[in-house]
C-alpha cells in the first residue's frame, strides 16, 4: 500500500509498504479522507517535537472497513465509519474518570502509533463510529478537531448571553464559533489576522470580527465591557496574554493552542481577578459522538472549512500551502 512516511522537516516520502495486518478486534479501515492537521504542521515546520520521526502522521480520518477481526462483532465490512484516533487504556484513574482525553497511558494514531497519510490503516474497532448517510467522509474527517472544540466548550461551562472572544479563525477557532452558538452565546468576537478568514467567521455567525493588525483588539474589547469567555486558538504567549488582558475580572480563558511551550504569564492579575486559565486538550470519547451528532444534525457547517480537496500524491503540496499560508487556506483534506 502507499503511505506518506515524515521523516523530519520538510522531508516527506511516498512509499510502499505492506498493507498492515490486523489483531483478533481490530479492523482494517481503507482510508477515503484524512485531513491534515495543524499538529502535524507544526511537526513538517519544525516548531514542535512532540512526533518522532519517521512516522506516518495523520489522526483526522474516515473511511470504509474492509476486514474485521475475528472477535469483532459490532462493525462489519463495507461500513463507512469514523475513527476516534485517541487510544486510551480504560483503566487507570483519569480513564475511570471519564477523562481518557488525558489517559496516564494515552496514545495516539498519527503520533504514537502509524496513521492515516495511508491507503489503510489498523485501529481498534471499538475506535470505529458507523457514519450516518448524511455525513460525507470529506465532513467526517473534520469530526476529529471538531470535538476538540466540543470539549474546550464543554470545559467553559458557559453561561446563556455571556459574552465570548475567540482568538484565531483556523479551523478549530471557527469550529469553537459554530459550537458557542449552539450553546446560546452571547455576542462572539473572532480575531485573527487574516481578512479571509474573518470573512468566514461572519458568515458562520460572529457577532463582530477584528483583524488585530488594523485595530486594537483590547480597546475595542473593553470598551465594551470586556468577554466573560476567551477561547484561545493560537498557542502563542502573545496570544494568550491578550486573552488575559480581555477577560473579565472573575472570567475564564480556556487555552486550545499548542505552540509555546513555555510562556511569561501576567500570575498577579490572575490571581487577583480570579481568573479561570484552564487548559483544554483533545476530547473524551462523548465529545467526539456529540461532534459527529453536530455534523449530522446540520449544527455546525464543517464544509466551508475544507478550501482543498488533494490526493495523497500531493501531500507535499498540501502541507507547502499550509506553510505559506497561501490560496486563502483553511483546511487541506487528502484523498488516498
Amino acid at each position: 500500500m502507499k503511505v506518506a512516511v515524515w521523516y523530519g522537516g520538510k522531508d516527506i516520502r511516498l512509499e510502499d509498504v505492506p498493507t498492515p495486518k490486523i489483531r483478533d478486534d481490530e479492523v482494517l479501515v481503507k482510508v477515503k479522507a484524512v485531513s491534515i492537521c495543524g499538529s502535524d504542521l507544526h511537526a513538517y515546520l519544525g516548531v514542535s517535537k512532540r512526533r518522532i520521526p519517521p512516522l506516518v502522521m495523520g489522526h483526522e480520518f474516515s473511511g470504509e472497513i474492509i476486514k474485521v477481526g475475528r472477535t469483532v462483532k459490532d462493525h462489519k465490512e463495507g461500513e463507512r465509519v469514523v475513527v476516534e484516533p485517541i487510544i486510551s487504556c480504560g483503566t487507570c484513574r483519569l480513564c475511570r474518570l471519564g477523562r481518557n482525553n488525558i489517559c496516564e497511558n494515552l496514545k495516539l494514531v498519527g503520533l504514537h502509533l502509524s496513521g492515516a497519510f495511508s491507503e489503510y490503516v489498523s485501529v481498534p474497532a471499538k475506535k470505529c463510529i458507523t457514519l450516518p448517510k448524511s455525513v460525507s467522509f470529506e465532513e467526517a474527517s473534520l469530526v476529529e478537531p471538531l470535538a476538540v472544540a466540543v470539549h474546550a466548550v464543554h470545559l467553559a461551562s458557559l453561561e446563556k448571553n455571556e459574552a465570548i472572544a475567540i482568538i484565531g479563525s483556523g479551523a478549530i477557532g471557527l469550529m469553537t464559533l459554530q459550537v458557542t452558538k449552539n450553546k446560546s452565546a452571547g455576542k462572539i468576537t473572532v480575531l485573527d489576522t487574516l481578512d479571509y478568514r474573518l470573512a468566514l467567521a461572519t458568515q458562520l455567525g460572529a457577532t463582530t470580527t477584528i483583524n488585530v493588525k488594523k485595530e486594537n483588539p483590547l480597546q475595542k474589547i473593553l470598551t465594551d465591557g470586556g468577554a466573560d469567555t476567551v477561547f484561545e486558538a493560537v498557542g502563542h504567549q502573545e496570544t494568550v496574554q491578550q486573552g488575559l488582558a480581555m477577560v473579565k475580572t472573575g472570567g475564564k480563558v480556556i487555552v486550545i493552542g499548542m505552540l509555546e511551550a513555555i510562556m511569561q504569564l501576567p500570575m498577579l492579575d490572575i490571581t487577583v481577578k480570579e481568573i479561570k486559565l484552564q487548559g483544554s486538550y483533545g476530547y473524551t470519547s462523548d465529545d467526539f459522538q456529540q461532534a459527529l451528532k453536530l455534523i449530522a444534525q446540520g449544527k455546525v457547517n464543517v464544509k466551508p472549512l475544507i478550501t482543498h480537496l488533494l490526493p495523497l500524491d500531493d501531500i507535499k503540496k498540501g502541507f507547502e500551502i499550509l506553510s505559506q499560508g497561501a490560496e486563502n487556506v483553511i483546511k487541506i483534506v487528502l484523498r488516498p
